[in-house]
């Protein structure tokens, strides 16, 4: 698989390989299989998804925890400062 992620990290650095003749060329020689190739020239991104086996987008949301009764922890210190005091 790195195979592949350096000839399209190399294709988004060199000018040259971003028209269609330097495209096809890049990927004809390089040593990628057959299927990857294909898929790379056709412009397949679904098929290339399956060949490379990417693993679908993952998506967390995030909720926010219960608050917990202020008022009731704020009596609670102010009773134990009072205790301690008196």
């Amino acid at each position: 698989m790195s195979s592949v992620i350096e000839l399209l990290e190399q294709m988004g650095q060199n000018a040259a390989l971003q028209n269609q003749t330097g495209f096809e060329q890049a990927i004809e020689q390089s040593d990628l299989s057959d299927n990857l190739k294909t898929s790379l020239l056709n412009r397949d991104d679904i098929s290339l998804k399956r060949e490379l086996d990417v693993v679908p987008d993952v998506k967390c949301i995030f909720a926010p925890a219960e608050d917990e009764k202020k008022d009731g922890a704020k009596e609670e210190d102010k009773k134990d400062d009072t205790e301690k005091e008196g």
